[in-house]
């Protein structure tokens, strides 16, 4: 009996299959299983034995060939390649220019030699790591730059080059709100300019880089100012009328419209709003000019003080002018809601006193006394021969000297002065002793480390004008027992 020719592809040989039946579906299926894995794991070993201790095939730095290199040779290969990189940006007419030195670029050789020899060498079998370095493996320089010195260049770049938006607004004449258009602006990415800059300083050759502008829209548009219009509107519609004394003011459109002030915020979404206000300061100055018709001045009273008399030249009179500040702030918060009329108010000015002191003392000698700058001068002859500082009554304490144009009524030496008649408890020791009026006189006092000081209003003397005791032995020498003494502030 014949044997069936073998006539199936996949059937067994002969010497192993004598039936030369067809095989099976699963016995086909695990046949080319098995040829796949065999023929992947010669690959996966004939590659692994290849790129033993080199760089994957297909692996290149800025368009030099490292397949196949050990480290030490793909070291020398990127040594003796020209890093530093010039840079031409174009933009429209203007050109710029700058190298990779300016831009404090750095290339990184170790890294560099790193990064090549770790391509395809992550992934968990060779063969697969060889297809990724096919894929993958043209790489640039490694770089480090100083980013000041590249954003002082792109942004000379930038600020050169285009033009900023202008943003639509409102403005106000005749008491008419009119919007002012947006106007759009040209002007480069910044930071795009920075990564292609810091892209191309990897590739190995010089680059020519051409920019457009691109057309920037104005964060605020006139389509949308017709909300805030209308709000200024409304304002300048409202009637506002300010009486006082009988009069009444009102400002017209014209003038509310200097009052109103345009000025752009950020919403919480971050796009850009316009909002509007009155300007206080605006309102002021136009109270301003009803106070110019309206306030009256104080009158100030004037004073004549001759030889320590006082006589009235002229009396005061009191001034009144509108309270602005008030009526200012009337105004801003009734425009807030809608036709308002306000009562102005006024208040009193005082007036001041000018104060005319003049000394026509026709004695050949005397002392003037001056308690304001706690000072005593000697005359003589119209001129002063001598003067020193002093500490007169403490006005505070309820102990003033007395003011007024007296006399040196006795000269003593060596005694005590007792304030028991007066009512006060104190016993001094003085050298130089020259009553001029009661029981008020000059003498020195030891017991004061200091003259002439304001603290007498407080800190001063009983009444008596005290003195240093050189400056009190003087006027006992010169003075005689009837010199004028003249006390006043």
């Amino acid at each position: 009996m014949n044997k069936p020719p073998h006539s199936h592809f996949l059937s067994l040989p002969p010497k192993l299959s004598k039936s030369g039946e067809r095989p099976s579906f699963r016995a086909r299926l695990w046949f080319v299983f098995m040829g796949i894995m065999i023929v992947f794991v010669t690959s996966n070993l004939l590659v692994s034995t290849l790129t033993e201790g080199v760089i994957f095939p297909g692996v290149s730095v800025s368009g030099h060939d490292l397949s196949f290199k050990t480290r030490n040779q793909a070291r020398e290969i990127l040594k003796s390649i020209k890093t530093e990189r010039s840079f031409t940006v174009k933009v429209g007419d203007k050109t710029f220019e700058t190298n990779s030195s300016e831009l404090g670029a750095k290339y990184d050789l170790d890294s560099t030699l790193e990064m090549a020899y770790k391509v395809g060498r992550n992934s968990p079998l060779t063969i697969l790591g060889f297809l990724d370095s096919l894929q993958r493996g043209q790489l640039g320089y490694t770089y480090q730059v100083d980013s000041r010195e590249l954003k002082i260049f792109t942004s000379r770049v930038v600020n050169s080059v285009g033009s900023n938006p202008v943003n639509a607004g409102l403005s106000v004449k005749d008491g008419n709100v009119e919007i002012y258009p947006d106007k759009d602006g040209l002007k480069i990415d910044q930071e795009i300019l920075n990564r292609l800059i810091e892209s191309s300083l990897g590739d190995g050759k010089d680059q020519n880089l051409l920019l457009e502008p691109k057309t920037v829209k104005a964060p605020l548009q006139a389509k949308d100012l017709g909300t805030t219009k209308q709000k200024a509107i409304k304002i300048l519609d409202y009637a506002v009328s300010l009486n006082y004394d009988g009069k009444s003011y009102s400002p017209d459109r014209a003038t509310k419209g200097h009052w109103l002030v345009f000025s752009e915020a950020k919403n919480q979404d971050g796009s850009t709003i316009l909002n509007v206000d009155l300007s206080r300061e605006q309102i002021m100055g136009y109270l301003q000019t009803i106070a110019n018709q309206v306030d009256t001045a104080p009158i100030n009273k004037k004073l004549n003080i001759k030889n320590g008399v006082s006589s009235v030249e002229r009396e005061g009179q009191v001034g009144r002018a509108i309270d602005q500040a008030k009526a200012a702030d009337e105004i801003y918060n009734s425009l807030q809601k809608g036709d308002s009329s306000i009562t102005v108010s006024a208040q009193d000015i005082a007036f001041s006193t000018e104060t005319n002191r003049s000394v026509t003392l026709d004695y050949g000698r005397y002392i003037e006394i001056n308690i304001s700058s706690q000072t005593l001068w000697a005359y003589q002859d119209n001129q002063v021969i001598f003067s020193t500082p002093i500490t007169s009554g403490a006005s505070g304490a309820g102990f003033p000297t007395v003011t007024g144009l007296f006399s040196i009524y006795a000269k003593e030496t060596s005694r005590y002065l007792n304030g028991r008649p007066y009512g006060w408890d104190y016993n001094v020791y003085v050298d130089y002793w020259m009553p001029f009026y009661s029981g008020y006189g000059m003498h020195d006092a030891d017991w004061r480390s200091s003259f002439g000081g304001q603290d007498y209003y407080y800190n001063g003397s009983h009444g008596c004008v005290n003195m240093p005791k050189a400056a009190a032995a003087f006027l006992f020498g010169w003075a005689d027992i009837g010199t004028p003494v003249w006390v006043h502030y």
